[in-house]
C-alpha cells in the first residue's frame, strides 16, 4: 500500500487581512468582504496507545464554529499521522477566518490506517489494519467561547486521543474500530506560544542574507526568516550554499505580522537529493558498529521507487556516514551519538545520494540524524533520583509507540535545561502514586550499559484532558 505523505503534529494558520477568506463550511454564509480577517492555527497532537507506530486519516474538513457562521480553516484534506509525534508540533496550511466569536470546533475525517510493531518476530515487522470510522465528524465545544478580534493570532489545538479512539479486544489487541475522540482548545498564541517543531521542505532559493523560501506540503511556499539568535545544527552548512537539493526542518514560530517562519533552529537534514524519516526498529549487530539497519518509514523526500511510507526499509551501513544529533551543534555530539550508538526505537532522519537504474532506486547512506521524539506513560513512584536543581534521573513506564523497542522501564536523565510542564521540576516526581507524563528528548545508548536511555529535553505532567 502506497501510504500518503503525513505531518503526524500539525498546525493550519489561519492569516491575518490580506489573504482570502474562507467560505463557511456545513451550510455556513460566505464571509462579506469587508469584514475584518483574524489570524488563527490548529496544533494537532496526540494520546498514547502501546504499540502503534502510525495511526494515518485523511483530515477532510476543520471548522470553526460560532452558532451563526461556521467558517472552513483547512483549505484541502490532508493526511495526517497522528501518531508520529508526541508533544511536538508542525506546520500545515496557511488561510484566513472572520473576526468573531467562535464556541467550537467541527473535525471530520476519513480513512483511517493503523500500523502497530510485531515485536514477536525477529527483527521486529510492522502490520497494518484499514480502520473503520464509527463516525466521520466529530463536534467539540471550547470550555468557553473565544473572540476573535482584527490582527490577532489564535492558535487551535486539536488532540486526536489513540488510547480512547482506537478500540481493543479483551487480550489488548488493535480491533480496527475507531471512534474518533478530539480534544479542542482555541487559545491566543501571543500568551500562549505555541511553536513549530521540525517543519520539513525543500529548498527553493536564498533570497536574501537572513531569509529563504521553502517548499513545505501541497506545494505551498513559505518564508523562513533568521536571526543573530537562530541555531543552526550544522555551523559548517551555511544559508549562503543552501541549493535546490537541500532539504532543512524548522523550527520556531509564525510571525503575527509577515506570517514568515521565524527560525529559532534549523536543520539541514538533506543536501544530497533523498531523506526518509523514521524509527529503528532493530539494528545489526546489536553491538559494535552497525553494518545494517532496518527504518520505519514515516516520510520520505522525494517519493522514491520501491520505497513507501509504512513500510521497513533496511539499509546498509558501514560507519563513514556523518553522525549527528538534532538541535545540537557541539563537536562532542559524534561520541555520543555514531555508528556504535544506533538502537533501537530511535527517532532517526537518513539522508544520502540516490541513483536510479532501470527504474529501481539506489540509496547510499550519507548522513544519520538523531531527533527529537515524545515517549508517554507514568513515572515509577521512587525512582527520582536529584543531583542537583533540576538535574537527575527517574525512570519511565512506556506505554508510547516505541516503548515496546526499548527498555522497562525506560531510564530518563534530567539537566538544569529540562524545561518543565504543568510540573514544578523535577522533585515534583515524587509520592506513592504513578503520575502521568510525556517525555520530549533523545533516545541515546548508554556507554556504561549499553542499552538506551532517554535525555530529556522537556517533562510534561499530563492530566486527564492532556494525556
Amino acid at each position: 500500500m502506497r501510504y500518503s505523505k503525513a505531518t503526524g503534529v500539525f498546525i493550519a494558520i489561519l492569516s491575518a487581512v490580506g489573504l482570502s477568506s474562507c467560505s463557511g463550511g456545513g451550510g455556513g454564509s460566505s464571509t462579506p468582504p469587508t469584514q475584518e480577517q483574524a489570524s488563527v492555527y490548529s496544533i494537532g497532537t496526540d494520546a498514547p496507545l502501546p504499540s502503534v507506530v502510525s495511526c494515518e486519516v485523511t483530515v477532510t474538513g476543520i471548522t470553526l464554529n460560532n452558532g451563526t457562521t461556521n467558517v472552513s480553516v483547512l483549505t484541502q484534506p490532508a493526511v495526517v499521522d497522528f501518531a508520529k509525534l508526541s508533544g511536538l508540533h508542525q506546520l500545515l496550511d496557511l488561510t484566513s477566518v472572520p473576526t468573531g466569536t467562535y464556541s467550537s470546533a467541527t473535525i471530520t475525517i476519513s480513512a483511517p490506517v493503523i500500523g502497530y510493531i510485531d515485536t514477536t518476530v525477529n527483527p521486529p515487522a510492522v502490520s497494518t489494519i484499514d480502520g473503520t470510522l464509527s463516525t466521520n465528524s466529530v463536534t467539540v465545544n471550547f470550555n468557553q467561547p473565544v473572540s476573535v478580534t482584527s490582527s490577532d493570532l489564535f492558535g487551535l489545538r486539536m488532540e486526536f486521543d489513540l488510547r480512547q479512539s482506537l478500540a481493543t479486544d479483551a487480550n489488548g489487541q488493535i480491533t480496527g474500530a475507531v471512534n474518533p475522540v478530539f480534544e479542542v482548545a482555541l487559545k491566543n498564541a501571543l500568551t500562549d506560544e505555541i511553536p513549530i517543531d521540525e517543519f520539513m521542505g525543500g529548498v527553493i532559493g536564498v533570497t536574501g542574507a537572513n531569509t529563504f523560501n521553502i517548499q513545505g506540503p501541497h506545494g505551498r511556499q513559505w518564508t523562513v526568516t533568521t536571526s543573530d539568535s537562530t541555531v543552526l545544527d550544522d555551523p559548517t552548512i551555511a544559508m549562503n550554499t543552501f541549493t535546490t537539493d537541500t532539504i532543512v526542518a524548522v523550527s520556531g514560530t509564525i510571525d503575527p505580522v509577515t506570517h514568515n517562519i521565524d527560525a529559532s533552529e534549523i536543520d539541514v537534514v538533506s543536501m544530497n537529493k533523498f531523506y526518509l524519516d523514521g524509527l529503528l526498529t532493530s539494528v545489526r549487530p546489536p553491538s559494535g558498529g552497525a553494518t545494517a539497519a532496518d527504518l520505519y518509514v514515516r516520510d520520505e523526500l522525494p517519493a522514491i521507487n520501491g520505497i513507501s511510507d509504512g513500510q521497513i526499509e533496511t539499509l546498509s551501513l558501514n560507519g563513514s556516514e556523518n553522525y549527528h544529533i538534532e538541535h545540537i551543534n557541539l563537536p562532542l555530539t559524534t561520541l555520543l551519538f555514531n555508528n556504535s550508538a544506533l538502537a533501537a526505537g530511535q527517532r532517526v532522519g537518513i539522508s544520502g545520494s540516490l541513483t536510479t537504474t532501470n527504474g529501481e532506486s539506489q540509496l547510499a547512506v550519507k548522513r544519520v540524524v538523531l531527533q527529537r521524539q515524545g515517549q508517554a506513560g507514568t513515572w515509577v513512584p521512587g525512582s527520582t533520583v536529584i543531583q542537583n536543581g533540576n538535574a537527575g534521573s527517574f525512570s519511565l513506564t512506556d506505554d508510547w509507540t516505541a516503548g515496546v523497542l526499548l527498555p522497562q522501564p525506560l531510564p530518563v536523565l534530567t539537566t538544569n535545561d529540562t524545561n518543565f510542564i504543568n510540573l514544578s521540576g523535577l522533585s515534583a516526581l515524587s509520592g506513592a502514586s504513578p503520575i502521568s507524563i510525556r517525555v520530549v528528548g533523545f533516545i541515546l545508548e548508554d556507554p556504561a550499559t549499553g542499552s538506551p536511555v532517554m535525555v530529556a529535553r522537556s517533562v510534561e505532567g499530563l492530566t486527564a484532558s492532556s494525556n
